[in-house]
């Protein structure tokens, strides 16, 4: 009888919390057919679900992402185009809760600083209008 494989520790989940990106894009009326050239818009869109394990929480994530695909918008319509991360929220959700964590090899001082951002160079803190 084969062993179920094991989960690593980074994959399992003590909170019920899961947050995954879904990728959903937009496609002109004026788009007749897609290619795999075709340029769309692409909005990846991260969200929070509760889910008891990463197969619910893979399903539930596909369920809700195609809730609104082919929504009609003037000019176009968006698509669901699929889940592009999922990943357990490691702590209770409260104030301060780490959500998310990334880890990167060994590096210099130099560039740790070139990752850290001021307060102005945080896109939160970016009003200038894109579309203009």
């Amino acid at each position: 009888m084969p062993s179920k494989s094991k989960i690593l520790f980074r994959n399992k989940n003590q909170t019920g919390w899961w947050i995954y990106c879904e990728v959903e894009r937009w496609t002109s009326n004026r788009q007749k057919k897609l290619t795999p050239n075709s340029r769309c818009l692409v909005y990846e869109n991260t969200r929070l679900i509760k889910a008891k394990n990463r197969e619910d929480a893979y399903r539930k994530a596909l369920r809700l992402g195609k809730i609104g695909d082919g929504a009609k918008t003037t000019g176009g319509e968006w698509h669901f185009a699929g889940i592009s991360f999922l990943s357990p929220v490691y702590e209770e959700i409260k104030d301060g809760a780490e959500i998310l964590w990334c880890k990167h090899e060994s590096m210099p001082l130099r560039k740790i600083r070139e990752l850290v951002k001021s307060k102005q160079q945080l896109p939160v803190f970016n009003d200038r209008d894109r579309s203009v």
